[in-house]
């Protein structure tokens, strides 16, 4: 990632911060660009490492779609955005609305509901849910505890050990119980 969009990142402290810093579709798709892509655009097909921006097409109604860019492989010629084969694909929603999501839900500690995601965003709550769904995809993709993760005399999971030089376990204490007595009618 660039030193700029990081440091862009790092200072947003506030809500009001993050509406001025997500405020541009254009710089969106740039900070998303250098977050997947920090060491150059990568096609999601074959994994080839040059690729080419498509320039826009001026024919009828068409319109330039900022951020495509084609594969640069003979053999592959895919066709991407920065969103490819990401929950963020093919959404109507603008990048700012996802990026605002996501640094909101971020940012709360218990957790964020989607009416209260769609209050904050002025989406709907149904688009506010699966947009809460999609971006918890998305975090959860990280492998943030890998391998061994050590924490101060805490067993996480499992079976407590038994130390063998432990007194075992008494029997407990007996109770009687009686059967129990089915009624008829």
């Amino acid at each position: 990632m660039s030193e700029t969009m990081l440091a862009a990142l790092t200072n947003i402290r506030t809500a009001e911060d993050m509406i001025v810093a997500f405020r541009d579709e254009e710089q969106c798709r740039r900070l998303l660009e250098s977050m997947v892509w920090p060491a150059g655009r990568v096609c999601p097909a074959c994994g080839y490492k040059r690729s080419i921006a498509i320039a826009g097409r001026d024919m009828g109604k068409r319109r330039a779609r900022p951020g495509l860019y084609q594969c640069s492989s003979g053999d592959c010629r895919f066709q991407f955005t920065v969103t490819t084969h990401t929950p963020l694909h093919s959404t109507k929603l603008p990048l700012s609305v996802w990026l605002k999501g996501m640094w909101l839900i971020l940012q709360s500690d218990k957790g964020l509901s989607s009416a209260r995601l769609a209050e904050a965003l002025g989406v709907s709550q149904p688009t506010a849910w699966r947009m809460g769904h999609a971006l918890r995809l998305m975090a959860a993709r990280e492998r943030m505890l890998d391998g061994t993760v050590e924490i101060d005399h805490f067993y996480l999971g499992g079976r407590a050990r038994v130390n063998p030089d432990d007194p075992p376990p008494g029997r407990g204490r007996k109770v009687y119980r009686t059967p129990r007595r089915r009624l008829s009618w």
